[in-house]
């Protein structure tokens, strides 16, 4: 649902609809002109399918993001990335598996709680600068089980 159409118009909506849909089998007939309950039957679900219809959202695919070039990109470097957001059953394969396309992983490592040994939704990966920039670029706030990933440059650890 559209989030400027309001709950109380689309059932208004729908139920408009839903009386048009009962006219149209009642009296234009399609063969069960006169047995009522099956012309409202009809009419409702023509009218939910009319509103479902004109208020569904439609993603439509955005441009992609430009691919953020340093001048210095080197590919013998090694640039570590954050990937949060990471749904807590992906494992480490399957999270290799989306990065490899974009060059040698260096190391993979998706954070766990020490207590639990549960994952807590985010990890990091090691690859060439010049492969790590380009999978940012087309990773980030990308769909991975089920979330938009976020993926950016790791921040350095700072060392008291």
């Amino acid at each position: 649902m559209s989030k400027s159409v309001s709950l109380v118009k689309l059932i208004s909506i729908s139920a408009l609809f839903s009386a048009i849909g009962y006219l149209l089998v009642n009296y234009v007939g399609f063969g069960v002109k006169d047995d009522g309950a099956i012309c409202i039957a009809l009419g409702l679900l023509i009218g939910m399918l009319i509103a479902a219809f004109m208020f569904a959202d439609v993603k439509m695919p955005e441009a992609k993001k430009p691919v953020p070039r340093k001048n210095n990109a080197d590919a013998s470097r090694v640039m570590s990335i954050f990937i949060g957001n990471l749904a807590y059953k992906v494992r480490g394969r399957q999270l290799a598996a989306l990065f490899e396309p974009f060059g040698e992983i260096q190391s993979l490592r998706i954070v766990k709680d020490r207590e639990t040994g549960k994952a807590k939704g985010f990890g990091f990966i090691e690859m060439s600068e010049r492969d790590a920039l380009s999978a940012i670029a087309e990773l980030d706030d990308s769909e991975f089980f089920g979330r938009n990933l976020k993926v950016s440059e790791a921040n350095s650890q700072k060392v008291d």
